[in-house]
């Protein structure tokens, strides 16, 4: 007579419950990948946004910081009469027709420290303007009004929603200070829900009106 060996193994029940837990892990997995996923295109978004539009802010913050600058400062200074500085009284702001006021601004300062303003190459008259959700920069003196500026910001990329510029001076005892306030809005244009704001009140310390 045989003696039968007992089979053993798992029961259906406990197969279904594998499954369950199974399936509920892999549920989870993929919900923190999703997640992963999620979580990195949002800080890519953000840090794209961060450095197009903070390039930019920094380049129109550092060329203000030197307007009025000019290369024969100690001659101003001996005889200011004599040696009145061509750089002065060159800040002025308005907009290009539709778009906001002040958000356009035009100034000088010598970049070559020759002492003169030059209106070819190297072309001394600075600018930054907006014109549909673009900052441009200033080309050729060109004025405001005018055409011919360049692009320094994409909107495939970002679109601005503020530049603004606005003008302060105090005088104290004689002496005029100015400062201007500066204020530039964008957001990531295939996904408006990331927006930056950069905001500055800068001196100007080389600057005369």
């Amino acid at each position: 007579m045989l003696n039968g060996k007992r089979q053993s193994g798992y029961t259906l029940i406990e197969i279904m419950i594998a499954m369950v837990l199974a399936i509920g892990s892999l549920a989870a997995v993929s919900s923190l990948v999703g997640y992963g996923i999620g979580v990195n295109g949002n800080l890519i978004n953000s840090a794209r946004l961060n450095e197009e539009l903070g390039n930019v802010y920094s380049l129109v913050i550092s060329d203000l910081r030197r307007t009025g600058y000019s290369g024969s400062t100690v001659a101003m200074v001996t005889d200011p009469e004599a040696n009145p500085s061509p750089f002065n009284s060159s800040i002025s702001v308005s907009e290009f027709p539709g778009e906001a006021a002040n958000s356009c601004i035009v100034f000088a300062y010598d970049s070559n420290d020759n002492g003169v303003l030059d209106n070819a190459a190297p072309d001394e008259n600075f600018g930054y303007r907006l014109r549909d959700g673009t900052v441009e920069i200033r080309r050729n003196g060109a004025a405001c009004i005018d055409t011919g500026w360049e692009d320094l910001t994409d909107t495939d990329v970002i679109d601005v929603t503020t530049l603004s510029f606005t003008i302060n001076q105090v005088v104290d005892n004689g002496i005029t200070t100015t400062s201007i306030t500066v204020v530039l809005n964008g957001e990531l244009a295939s996904n408006d829900s990331f927006s930056r704001e950069y905001r500055t009140v800068l001196v100007v310390r080389n600057y005369d009106s």
